[in-house]
């Protein structure tokens, strides 16, 4: 309960000490002591406004501070979103570069059975075969190497 002088009653009204104070006497306004409580002005001259510049300036920063407060949530679960939506893409790339890994790595393994296998022939083969053989061979090496 907030409690006003007389005269900040009638500052805060905008009407006259004396026209307080024939409130307070004919029984409208309620006192509590020796001070007007904003309740029982209020009830008397409900049509006025009793907030003073200070606490409309104090309601429009609290008003301001739920605002950024509420934007600020916004913003942290936009990037929550943001970051779950990265994560998952980082994730699919992963998987994406551990199957081409191990792909590399089977064909590897191909081309070095494959340069076994023409050396076996090779020993195996007829004279007039070797040269396309070892031309083959060699295209496999350079291959392998890049």
């Amino acid at each position: 309960m907030v409690k006003l002088s007389v005269s900040q009653a009638a500052r805060r009204l905008g009407v006259s000490r004396s026209n307080i104070q024939a409130q307070i006497n004919s029984g409208k306004l309620q006192t509590h002591e020796g001070y007007v409580t904003t309740d029982s002005i209020r009830l008397a001259y409900p049509t006025y406004n009793l907030n003073t510049e200070q606490e409309v300036h104090l309601k429009k920063i609290q008003q301001i501070k739920a605002d950024a407060m509420y934007k600020a949530g916004a913003a942290d679960a936009a990037k929550q979103a943001n970051e779950q939506a990265l994560m998952t893409v980082v994730a699919a790339l992963k998987s994406k570069l551990y199957k081409e890994e191990v792909k590399n790595q089977h064909y590897q393994l191909v081309f070095s059975q494959l340069g076994e296998r023409l050396a076996a022939l090779e020993k195996c083969c007829h004279e007039q075969d070797k040269r396309p053989l070892n031309e083959l061979q060699s295209w496999i090496s350079n291959q392998q190497s890049h």
